[in-house]
């Protein structure tokens, strides 16, 4: 998958090209099911582009107080590329985007990227003002397909949905909305892992700007490569004064996390509010225990 970071960095491209354009925060079941129409468009040959943004829209017109994302551009970009993209590009949600007209942005953007195939969301608007919708759009001479939204019990499945639900740690909530686990996807650096003893391993690390669960100790699944690792996770969250979020995770675990590059910590469930990591070895053993039955402790 190539990644670039303009307009102008687009590379020459197998055609016919089927594109989507959006935020894709949390690429939930209903931004998977408008990828996956990429994939049947271009099955006979093509390629599958996305069009998205380092930053969510809120950070320019709300900075005091922006929406906190479900997963990191990063994150986004790794299940891009399982999801089979060949070409993400990467633009900043600027007022300098902001202020294009839908005409202009479209038609720049024709003169890299030729694409036969647009394919979005029911609620897409484009250009200034939002003044760039269905009726507007379809008369441009491509064809553009608008999806409707997927549902879960009768509720639509939405980056805001996903949101509400991680902030009231309704985890089997968010785990149908993502189609998978919440998880949070980080670099790893396996010399910042401690051997606390003969059988336990701890690890803290941190992440800024995304939507918090609430604070409390949760059962998560360490993934690298190859089979998960259980852990138990303390998880602290924060707002800061600028609106932003923070959160520190520290992690106990008993199996030695292989290197790699990045770790999916993926959220199992609930424990309890316990957020002190200096309580008892004793504790976290059981709880450990419980995640590993049948490993000595």
């Amino acid at each position: 998958m190539k990644i670039v970071k303009s307009i102008e960095e687009i590379p020459k491209i197998e055609g016919p090209i089927a594109l989507t354009i959006g935020m894709y925060d949390g690429v939930h079941l209903g931004h998977q099911m408008i990828l996956n129409k990429l994939s049947k468009l271009t099955r006979k040959g093509g390629s599958r582009v996305v069009l998205t943004f380092s930053n969510h829209p809120s950070t320019l017109f709300h900075p005091n107080a922006p929406v906190p994302q479900i997963i990191s551009l990063e994150h986004r970009l790794s299940l891009f590329e399982k999801l089979g993209i060949d070409l993400v590009i990467v633009l900043p949600f600027d007022q300098a985007f902001a202020s294009q007209s839908y005409e202009a942005f479209f038609g720049h953007l024709r003169t890299y990227l030729p694409f036969e195939h647009l394919v979005v969301g029911e609620d897409a608007r484009f250009g200034k003002g939002r003044l760039g919708g269905p009726e507007q759009i379809l008369k441009l001479g491509w064809h553009t397909e608008y999806l409707p939204k997927e549902s879960y019990h009768k509720e639509t499945i939405s980056s805001g949905a996903i949101r509400r639900h991680l902030e009231a740690r309704d985890l089997k909530k968010v785990k149908k909305m993502l189609g998978r686990p919440y998880s949070i996807f980080l670099p790893f650096d396996k010399g910042n892992v401690i051997r606390e003893n003969e059988v336990q391993y701890k690890w803290v690390t941190g992440m800024e700007k995304l939507c918090l669960l609430p604070s409390a100790v949760y059962a998560v699944d360490l993934y690298t490569q190859g089979k998960p690792i259980p852990a138990i996770a303390f998880y602290q969250g924060n707002q800061t004064i600028n609106g932003e979020t923070e959160l520190q995770l520290t992690l106990y675990f008993e199996k030695e996390i292989p290197e790699a590059d990045t770790i999916d910590i993926a959220f199992v469930s609930y424990l309890h509010d316990e957020l002190d990591p200096e309580f008892q070895v004793s504790s976290k053993a059981s709880l450990l225990e419980s995640l590993n039955p049948g490993l000595p402790i």
